[in-house]
């Protein structure tokens, strides 16, 4: 019976226990996560369309074919948006049949020699001037007057015809796939690139876009699309077996696009290639909606963050003249008011306020916060009334004195793991001090050129390309302007996770992709030249292709220009997010893939990849 008494006992003082046995075994009470504002949290619409909403272009056009029946391998599509730079392709590399389409590229070599001033449109060729067999093989699909054109372009050859218009496919003549030169195949990206050039660089082909939107008002891509002017050039071929029909165009929606479409016995042709017209231009429509809405929400954001910044400011006025106000009269007997440090006098709530805040962090260590005194005064409350009511119970069962000793030192340890767990967790080694700091000495080295302290300031990748020395002119300056352009500044406040840290970064970096695409645009406008005005044995080597220094001269000289006059126009604005671990007692920056990209432009810095 007296055991019985003795386990009740015992069992009364582990039940009392148990509130301390969380902080013991160190507990931390868990944080709800905050709700995240959703995009439209300011009454911004967005677009909605089942046709596109959460999907991809590939799955756009993949239900689109499935709606048509059409076999996916026998149509070949290219998508590309002049704003955006988004670029999609369905059998992109697919050679098929282009029909008339080739006769854009044809025309654009010759508009470019009239650009150049190497002819005008006066100018006969094939007893016709230049400007009728424009209009004539465009608008009309005169393919008499397109073999007149291209019989001149090649002396006659239709291989070499090829081989000047390569370039204007986004192709080198040496290395192009031998299919190319079979017969008139181009593949959708090909006529993608071709497209690009004419529309981005519209000076240096004069009325190929105007006389191209006089083509076929009412067929082909522009059936039934009236909403948006469409400059295109379709192609069709009847065969024995095969009906070949196509069309490419550039669109002038909001965000102006460029896209082509090739067929190959597709059931109900004239409508899928309408239908298709439309959908690409309903879906550049949603995406230009999309990305207004989240420029807006981006905006008002902005604008509340400096809201709040700007009341924050006239806080911290508010609170510093108070304190001017309350230091003044104590410091007039030795200095007049306006004798006063300015910097002293402004510093002093801020001394005041890193004096708590250091006061509540020493606090913090001691574990003496509100909330663990709380909890030692309840664990004490709740030791003395468990006393009580074991001397009560003793005195009426008869237990042993000892028992009561027992029971006194395992209530004073739940009592002192309020006090001791916390010490002992601070011990351990948690993340301390602040990563933003890190992130600002970081990119401090980054725009100061300081390779040392920004490798210093980072782990996990091995090397930023801070100190590749390219061998090439062309790619020296690339390099040194990739440097000299690139900064950044924080954005907003650094999220700390236990031992990850996460913080919103500004950008500004010189646009490598845009630059070689209108640098790549270049060298190939420079070579169709030097095939004008050079003889063959200028241009080719004993093997017949393209000299390999035609080829780089004709690169350094577009990227040397593009960097030397229009520099500024290839600076560009990103937002990206910095990743931040805690190990070895202090905060490292983790570089991403997009940091990587904006510093080397893509390109493989490291030993094996060697850009020349």
């Amino acid at each position: 019976m007296r055991r019985i008494k003795n386990l009740l006992c015992l069992a009364l003082a582990l039940c009392m226990l148990l509130p301390g046995l969380p902080a013991a075994f160190g507990e931390e009470p868990s944080e709800e996560p905050s709700e995240a504002p959703s995009e439209d949290s300011f009454g911004i619409e967005f677009p909605q369309d089942e046709r596109f909403d959460d999907k991809s272009w590939e799955q756009v056009v993949e239900e689109f074919l499935q709606s048509w029946g059409a076999d996916p391998d026998s149509v070949g599509l290219g998508y590309y948006n002049t704003v955006t730079g988004e670029e999609q392709y369905w059998n992109g590399d697919k050679y098929m049949v282009s029909g008339s389409m080739y006769k854009v590229p044809l025309n654009m070599a010759f508009a470019a020699k009239v650009a150049s001033g190497e002819m005008d449109w006066d100018t006969t060729i094939g007893a016709f001037s230049y400007e009728r067999l424009l209009e004539g093989s465009i608008v009309h699909s005169d393919n008499e007057f397109a073999k007149i054109l291209w019989e001149h372009l090649g002396n006659g050859r239709y291989r070499t015809y090829r081989r000047v218009i390569a370039p204007l496919m986004g192709e080198d003549p040496d290395t192009v796939d031998a299919k190319y030169y079979e017969n008139n195949f181009f593949t959708p990206r090909q006529m993608i690139f071709c497209l690009r050039e004419l529309y981005e660089n519209q000076e240096n082909y004069p009325r190929i876009i105007e006389t191209m939107q006089r083509a076929e008002p009412t067929e082909y891509f522009k059936r039934r699309e009236r909403r948006f002017n469409i400059a295109h050039k379709y192609g069709f071929l009847q065969e024995t077996y095969h009906l070949y029909m196509n069309d490419c165009a550039v669109a002038f929606t909001d965000d102006p696009i460029v896209f082509v479409m090739f067929t190959d016995n597709t059931v109900h042709a004239y409508d899928v290639m309408a239908d298709f017209c439309t959908l690409m231009c309903d879906y550049a429509q949603y995406h230009h909606a999309l990305r207004t809405a989240q420029e807006e929400v981006e905006a008002e954001r902005q604008r509340l963050e400096a809201e709040r910044l700007e009341q924050e400011r006239q806080e911290q006025e508010r609170l510093a003249q108070e304190q001017q106000e309350q230091t003044v009269p104590e410091t007039s007997v030795s200095a007049s008011p306006t004798e006063q440090p300015s910097a002293v006098v402004s510093a002093a709530p801020q001394r005041e306020e890193n004096r708590s805040a250091e006061a509540a962090e020493e606090q913090q260590k001691k574990g003496l916060t509100p909330d663990s005194l709380a909890a030692i005064g309840g664990a004490v409350l709740a030791m003395v009334l468990a006393l009580v009511a074991l001397t009560a119970i003793g005195r009426h069962f008869r237990v042993r004195p000892g028992i009561f000793l027992v029971l006194a030192v395992l209530l004073s340890l739940g009592a002192l793991g309020k006090i001791v767990w916390p010490a002992f967790e601070d011990a351990r080694d948690k993340p301390r001090g602040d990563p933003q700091e890190t992130v600002v000495n970081f990119l401090g080295a980054l725009s100061r050129g300081d390779t040392a302290e920004a490798y210093a300031r980072m782990d996990y990748v091995e090397t930023l390309g801070l100190d590749y020395q390219p061998q090439r002119e062309s790619q020296k300056q690339l390099f040194d302007a990739m440097r000299r352009t690139f900064s950044a500044e924080i954005y907003g406040d650094c999220t700390v996770n236990g031992e990850r840290a996460y913080q919103q970064v500004s950008c500004r970096y010189l646009d490598v992709d845009k630059l070689n695409t209108e640098a790549r645009s270049q060298a190939l406008i420079y070579i169709s030249r030097y095939v004008s005005s050079h003889s063959v044995g200028e241009l080719y080597n004993e093997n017949g292709n393209y000299r390999p220094e035609l080829m780089w001269e004709a690169w350094d000289q577009a990227v040397l220009e593009l960097l030397q006059q229009h520099p500024e126009d290839y600076r560009s604005s990103t937002g990206i997010q910095l990743e931040l671990r805690w190990h070895d007692g202090a905060w490292h920056v983790v570089p991403g893939d997009k940091l990587l990209q904006l510093l080397t432009g893509g390109i493989d810095v490291t030993e094996k990849g060697g850009a020349a």
